[in-house]
């Protein structure tokens, strides 16, 4: 019995003294500031640039405004280039001095208001060159005047990025490093908005704003052979009918379905995406259209084609 007492009496010394250990290391003098270098350190490693490797092809939605960060091939893409579209990119370890373009849908407020952030967010992640934006026609002025508005940072330039080959109903070709390719469809008059679809390999990727119309989104689309979407759309359930600028999510889903995309991840890329609740409803409206390979997600959401078959990822 003695022994056992002694056994207990030892256990319990021993909690005690790591307990006490505990206490002084965690309150020794500048453990507090340890704690807080600790937590700068590992932030500074979640937004450390994460570049896909060379057979990689995703695709991240990176802000809540119109932003797309396409990882093909090796190469980086932007498809519009929203407010927040800078913090978004750094909070995701995404934002690279490597971008090879960005790319509008349209010359909307909404899709370009990020473009000074990224450019002066690419210098400080040391780029060099200009940045090339691509877009739809009287895209030329606008870079002009942003260029003007940035001119107190002499290192920090935009340029407009030369289309190539207008195949007709196979796209103008925005961009072709003989390996990824990034077609255009409508945006030829001046206004209107442009659906891209991002090619690597035999799979494709369909990017079309909220002003997209749904012709657009099929001809993006037809003849592909392994293909995803990331549509935008407007809610009658959160706009009185009318005063949305963007094309109904119905309308949106059938388009998509009529040329059988592989995912489709419905993402609020634009207002009314800003109303409270926007995401929830827009779920709502894809259980009501009983669209079984359609995910609404906000921004964080990624499609990824590393499979088989493109698969759409959430935000935890």
């Amino acid at each position: 019995m003695r022994l056992r007492r002694d056994i207990l009496l030892f256990g319990a010394v021993a909690v005690a003294a790591l307990a006490g250990g505990w206490w002084l290391l965690s309150n020794r003098p500048g453990a507090a500031i340890d704690a807080f270098v600790g937590e700068a350190k590992s932030r500074v490693a979640a937004a450390r640039p994460n570049p896909a490797n060379a057979e990689a092809f995703r695709a991240t939605v990176c802000a809540v405004g119109p932003c797309v960060l396409v990882e093909a091939g090796g190469l980086a893409f932007l498809i519009g280039a929203g407010e927040g579209a800078a913090d978004g990119l750094s909070a995701r370890g995404q934002m690279r001095a490597d971008i090879d373009a960005v790319v509008l849908p349209d010359l909307t407020l909404e899709s370009m208001a990020g473009l000074p952030g990224l450019a002066r967010a690419s210098l400080m992640t040391g780029r060099t060159e200009p940045l090339n934006v691509n877009g739809p026609s009287g895209i030329v002025p606008v870079i002009d005047g942003l260029n003007l508005m940035l001119s107190g940072d002499q290192a920090v330039r935009l340029a407009v990025g030369a289309d190539k080959e207008d195949q007709g109903l196979e796209g103008l070709v925005v961009f072709d490093s003989g390996v990824v390719a990034i077609r255009a469809f409508g945006g030829q008059e001046r206004g209107e908005s442009r659906v891209y679809r991002v090619d690597f390999e035999d799979k494709s990727l369909v990017v079309a704003g909220c002003r997209a119309l749904p012709g657009q989104i099929v001809a993006a689309a037809r003849g592909t052979q392994r293909v995803a979407g990331i549509l935008a759309a407007g809610s009658d359930r959160l706009l009185a009918e009318g005063k949305s600028r963007c094309i109904p999510v119905s309308e949106a889903l059938k388009a998509a379905g009529q040329v059988k995309l592989g995912a489709i991840l419905l993402a609020p890329l634009e207002p009314p995406s800003a109303i409270p609740g926007a995401l929830k409803a827009w779920r709502e409206v894809v259980a009501a259209e009983n669209a079984g390979d359609v995910v609404a997600g906000g921004a964080g959401s990624v499609v990824d084609f590393s499979g088989q078959k493109p698969l759409i990822r959430l935000p935890n």
